[in-house]
């Protein structure tokens, strides 16, 4: 198995860790950043993220602008797959391939995104290990606004390369 179980869950913690995930999200994601993107929640089975309202992320509507959902979105199925490409000793290639968003009520306040896909894109990462192939994996992510209400879903279709 190329995915290290210790060293994934050091990697989830340091992920959810605020500091570090500042650190990190300031440097390698600066727009996410000044939005306010936060990691609330990772482990082997979900991540949720979340994003809040206001003038870092509204548009002119005051609304949450469309993008910076997807930021919230993106990275709620991108964190754990990151995490184990960092816990195995061989080079992962991913990134996003297409995506799918649909939105059902405006985004207002804080939005929280989840993505239960986490098994699935472990499951794609050590098939691209054991064939050599690129694997395709959709992941979803649902943003649910702080009444509870769906506000947006996203599909993204995440291609997967694992190379010595």
């Amino acid at each position: 198995m190329p995915i290290d179980q210790g060293k994934l869950k050091s990697e989830f913690r340091s992920l959810l860790g605020p500091v570090k995930f500042r650190l990190f999200s300031l440097v390698s994601m600066p727009t996410a950043r000044f939005a306010g993107l936060r990691m609330d929640h990772l482990d082997d089975s979900s991540c949720v993220t979340s994003i809040p309202g206001g003038w870092r992320s509204q548009n002119p509507f005051k609304t949450m602008y469309w993008a910076v959902q997807g930021m919230g979105a993106e990275l709620a199925t991108g964190a754990a797959p990151f995490a184990m490409s960092r816990a195995m000793p061989e080079k992962l290639r991913m990134f996003v391939v297409g995506t799918d968003a649909s939105f059902t009520k405006r985004a207002r306040g804080r939005i929280s995104f989840s993505c239960e896909d986490v098994s699935a894109a472990r499951k794609a990462i050590e098939l691209s290990a054991s064939t050599g192939e690129p694997v395709e994996c959709d992941m979803r992510s649902v943003g649910i606004d702080s009444s509870g209400d769906i506000v947006s879903e996203w599909v993204f279709k995440w291609n997967f390369l694992v190379m010595d």
